[in-house]
């Protein structure tokens, strides 16, 4: 079984140097056509955990060519903020990850958005899934968008169909909040090209960690191995660690910030499954006086908490999400 493997850019511009500003596109293709399926990373730079994933995606598919169809991949989306390893866009210091569908007229940061955007769109993917890292130990999960159109039912279906498939749990964006998130490459992806995509979060910001390319990679396969994509046999993977959830969980609208500073001291692990009261966290000062507990405010599951032993008023220490299975509220 053969299939064909190019490698390409995007171009995005150029330099004040004259040197050309590229984002590097694999291809891979067997020779039935679809489906097609995009797996893009390090749209936010510090996020290098996904980076790794794609590369090995791509090893593997080497050594294992397609049965069908082509996957596309971005293992680097916004490779300045990647060098400097920032979040951000530097040029224009914005979140590359709020500026979707972009612009052809825009500013920097939305002339990258708008051309990733169009290489994507162009091809008619059957998904496309983005790979980015929550915190160092935090739980893997797909973060699933709000579908912005009462006539798009199809795509709830489709997103929650792959996301059963994944492995890994999954969530809504809460939908009081998520007018925020809607220019993510995801969002515009649903809402405005009526593309199936999710997030897969990992975990391991800043340094690749191994376990979570690992499970990025089988996740993944899993999706692939459903498209009847794959040609070598392998059993369907399950995280090992996988919540024992029923229905549908969405996002916390309320965050769960402290109100002083002072020292973190986390009581409660990524991954548990808390009720209301519960003592997620204790701050306090240095003679180890208890400034304010952090409580759950109701039953909830602790996704991830900060990257951060010291906290200020208003420091967010918790991803927290609820179970809904009206998640997916259409939002006006």
């Amino acid at each position: 079984m053969s299939a064909k493997i190019k490698t390409g850019f995007i171009s995005v511009f150029k330099s004040v140097d004259l040197a050309r500003r590229k984002i590097p596109l694999i291809v891979q293709k067997a020779e039935i056509p679809d489906p097609i399926v995009w797996v893009v990373a390090a749209i936010h730079g510090d996020e290098v955990t996904g980076t790794e994933t794609v590369l090995q995606l791509n090893r593997y598919l080497k050594r294992h060519p397609l049965a069908r169809g082509a996957v596309y991949s971005l293992p680097i989306m916004n490779p300045l903020g990647y060098e400097l390893t920032t979040r951000y866009e530097p040029i224009e210091s914005m979140d590359l990850n709020r500026c979707f569908p972009g612009s052809s007229a825009g500013n920097t940061a939305e002339r990258i958005a708008y051309k990733i955007f169009s290489e994507i769109t162009e091809t008619k993917p059957d998904l496309v899934i983005d790979l980015h890292t929550d915190t160092m130990e935090s739980i893997p999960y797909i973060c699933l968008d709000q579908v912005l159109d009462r006539q798009d039912s199809y795509l709830i279906e489709k997103l929650l169909e792959y996301s059963e498939l994944s492995g890994i749990n999954y969530l809504v964006e809460n939908s009081q909040t998520y007018q925020e998130l809607k220019n993510t490459i995801s969002g515009a992806l649903i809402n405005k090209a009526k593309v199936p995509a999710f997030t897969v979060e990992l975990g391991g910001p800043l340094v690749v960690r191994e376990k979570f390319v690992e499970i990025g990679l089988n996740v993944i396969k899993n999706i692939l191995r459903s498209f009847s994509m794959l040609s070598h046999k392998e059993p369907v993977w399950v995280y090992p660690h996988k919540l024992p959830l029923e229905g549908i969980y969405e996002t916390v609208w309320k965050k769960y910030a402290a109100d002083y500073s002072g020292i973190v001291e986390y009581k409660v692990q990524p991954g548990a499954i808390v009720k209301k009261g519960t003592v997620l966290a204790r701050i306090k000062n240095l003679f180890d006086k208890t400034i304010q507990k952090i409580i759950a405010d109701e039953d909830s599951v602790v996704i991830s908490y900060a990257d951060q032993s010291v906290c200020f008023p208003g420091t967010e220490l918790f991803t927290m999400v609820k179970r809904n299975d009206d998640a997916f509220q259409f939002v006006e």
